[in-house]
């Protein structure tokens, strides 16, 4: 989650936002030309009718001065031995609803019961102030800013490569087996070293550039800085979950079409529009799972982690070797690099791999905005960003040729992130093209593809 009012009033006027994406052949910089739907006007509210206490005539005088008249009429008559005269204008009424009055204001039963109900409706009203903003300090509690960094050391690896049955849908077949070779990580070129190089001595500069990793998809070929220490997800932590239940609804397990109710626990201000509307209205989770990624609603993703597990989540994602996501007892909790790697590597498998599934989940983060990282010469970015304070992230994939992950975490918060971001991304371009350029050489220059 993003201050995560900040999200909505930082990031409103995105034009690079890409929807309904045809992706049928993967993933050679598919041209994704589309917008995502018109943002939802929200309609000021309409205060009720107040009525004005002057204009309640008030009669008693009048009352007051007939009664008397009454009085002399009913006296003289009775020495005259007359029966009374009756009225009928209305007065007696009015004496009668003046008796009611006093009669209620002097019942102490009637005085008691209503003070107990007026206690009674302002404990309400207190209680869900105080509810709503706990929710709220609920989430500022779960911010994570670290000071210091563990690993101050810039390091590639070899990392784990797409399995062949992927690899062939997204390569040309003469590659395989060179994308496939292991490389000597003790010999790389200078070329690549010098890039390794840069991204260490960009992000000792300062503690604010918190963590970076980059990581070739289809080879696995990756270098990371500061990549296990924790730090507050904000709302990257909506990518995990929503790739969980797109994975669940692909095996059977969750129906997408399961209408799932907005009630008063789930409230949380900053990004998205479920906010605004009214409590106990129903959501598909399919559209949850667009309004979580695609615009970072926070009540959208309250909303699918409470009713699909975060203790689900958390093994699921252990079980693929994450350290930090879904560990926390709440909804947001701590991220890693390391952890983002695995779940946007996980993003693009089950795409490659899951034709209807995978194109659909693919096509929410190709439209997710803000997006901090812009794709170089034009490439697509399939990314879910995060800012909440000073912590401000982005974790993308770059639909290149060969694509490629970038996790750029931060505690830039305020400052120039945009330079931040862009610095990151010129950091892992120049990484990625040395590194193929490495790569082709040794596989006798054969074309990329």
């Amino acid at each position: 989650m993003d201050n995560n009012q900040n999200d909505n009033q930082l990031f409103s006027n995105y034009d690079n936002v890409f929807q309904n994406a045809n992706l049928s052949v993967k993933p050679n910089n598919q041209q994704v030309n589309s917008q995502i739907n018109a943002p939802i006007e929200v309609k000021p509210v309409v205060p009720q009718q107040i009525i004005n206490s002057n204009s309640v005539v008030n009669s008693s005088n009048n009352v007051n001065n007939q009664y008397n008249i009454n009085r002399v009429e009913e006296i003289k008559q009775k020495e005259n031995n007359v029966s009374p005269v009756t009225y009928t204008d209305g007065i007696d009424e009015d004496i009668n609803y003046n008796k009611g009055i006093r009669g209620f204001l002097t019942n102490r039963k009637v005085i008691t019961v209503t003070l107990v109900l007026a206690f009674v409706a302002v404990c309400v009203v207190v209680a869900k102030a105080f509810y709503f903003g706990k929710k709220v300090d609920e989430y500022e509690d779960f911010f994570i800013e670290v000071d210091k960094k563990l690993d101050e050391e810039a390091r590639a690896y070899a990392g784990q490569e797409l399995d062949n049955v992927t690899l062939k849908k997204v390569a040309a077949s003469e590659l395989v087996s060179c994308i496939n070779s292991k490389m000597d990580m003790d010999n790389l070129p200078d070329s690549v070293k010098n890039a390794i190089l840069d991204i260490k001595n960009y992000y000792n500069q300062s503690n604010n550039n918190f963590a970076f990793a980059y990581k070739d998809i289809y080879t696995g070929f990756t270098v990371t800085y500061n990549p296990n220490q924790h730090i507050f997800t904000a709302s990257t932590i909506k990518a995990p979950t929503d790739i969980y239940v797109w994975e669940m609804a692909s095996q059977g397990k969750i129906d997408l079409n399961e209408e799932l109710t907005y009630t008063p626990k789930q409230y949380c201000k900053g990004s998205g529009n479920i906010q605004y509307e009214k409590m106990y209205t129903k959501y598909k989770t399919k559209e949850l799972l667009r309004l979580s990624t695609v615009i970072s609603d926070n009540v959208a993703h309250n909303m699918l982690m409470d009713n699909y597990g975060r203790k689900n989540m958390l093994a699921f994602w252990k079980n693929l070797g994450t350290t930090a996501i879904f560990n926390a007892n709440n909804n947001w909790g701590g991220i890693n690099a390391h952890d983002a790697l695995i779940y946007m590597s996980e993003l693009y498998r089950f795409y490659t791999a899951n034709d209807e599934y995978g194109n659909q989940v693919m096509n929410n983060f190709l439209n997710a905005t803000p997006k901090f990282i812009k794709g170089k010469n034009g490439y697509k970015v399939a990314n879910k960003s995060g800012w909440n304070g000073s912590v401000i992230h982005d974790v993308s994939i770059i639909f290149a040729d060969n694509p490629y992950i970038i996790v750029a975490l931060s505690n830039t918060g305020n400052g120039n992130y945009t330079a931040y971001f862009n610095k990151a991304n010129d950091l892992a371009y120049k990484l990625h093209t040395e590194y193929w350029k490495y790569k082709m050489s040794l596989c006798n220059d054969i074309k990329q593809y």
